[in-house]
């Protein structure tokens, strides 16, 4: 995928203190920056207002596990005008996947981040919709993968019906790099609890070329999914 980023590219803001010069959430988006050509831009560990020239705000959540969750976190995770990644201290093999954790509802900015991410990273796109099952049902519990599978037409992904809660499959499918989860909502609080990779929450921003907006990568149809 060439030129996917257009020119010129956000900086990626990175809210650490000073005294933690080589902490999880510094060295995360010291990578992403050099896989996406972006500056780092370091911010005050409490930043929560709007990032004029980011799109993107990477903080660190200490601990490694299921754990409570810093109330600054949720904050940023609820209000933050752009997309946050959150990472949790400790290190983590790699998996080279990406996982997108779909809900049904507003799902196309979390399919289109992390199709990106995949390419970037040269990883695996997954897929994940998690769906309790009921004793009655009035809709197919299929369709918001056949959504995703529409969206990502084009572009190699697998698709995954985990019949579990969205917390339980977080825990079930943990091999993954990154979790790319909505803006808001139960499951992103779910993400943010369980998960032992950095989440990545996809935030509904407009589309803006000057600041480093990416396409969705398409790769020839019949590559397969």
């Amino acid at each position: 995928m060439d030129n996917l980023v257009i020119s010129p590219v956000a900086p990626v803001a990175v809210a650490t203190g000073p005294s933690r010069p080589d902490d999880p959430a510094r060295r995360w988006a010291a990578e992403h920056a050099r896989l996406t050509g972006a500056p780092v831009e370091p911010h005050p560990p409490d930043r929560t207002g709007p990032l004029p020239d980011a799109r993107l705000l990477v903080i660190a959540q200490d601990g490694s596990g299921p754990t409570s969750v810093h109330p600054h976190v949720l904050a940023l995770a609820d209000h933050a005008t752009c997309d946050v990644v959150v990472v949790r201290g400790g290190t983590s093999p790699a998996h080279h996947r990406i996982t997108a954790l779909i809900t049904g509802i507003g799902d196309d900015p979390v399919l289109g981040r992390a199709a990106v991410l995949a390419d970037q990273r040269g990883a695996a796109l997954r897929v994940l919709y998690a769906c309790p099952p009921l004793p009655v049902r009035a809709d197919a519990p299929e369709w918001p993968l056949a959504h995703a599978d529409d969206v990502l037409r084009g572009v190699r992904h697998t698709s995954v019906l985990a019949r579990m809660h969205p917390h339980e499959a977080i825990t079930r499918y943990a091999d993954t790099d990154i979790l790319v989860v909505a803006g808001s909502g139960p499951t992103t609080r779910a993400a943010l609890h369980h998960a032992r990779c950095p989440v990545f929450i996809a935030r509904h921003c407009p589309p803006d070329p000057r600041r480093g907006q990416v396409p969705l990568p398409r790769r020839p149809e019949g590559s397969g999914r």
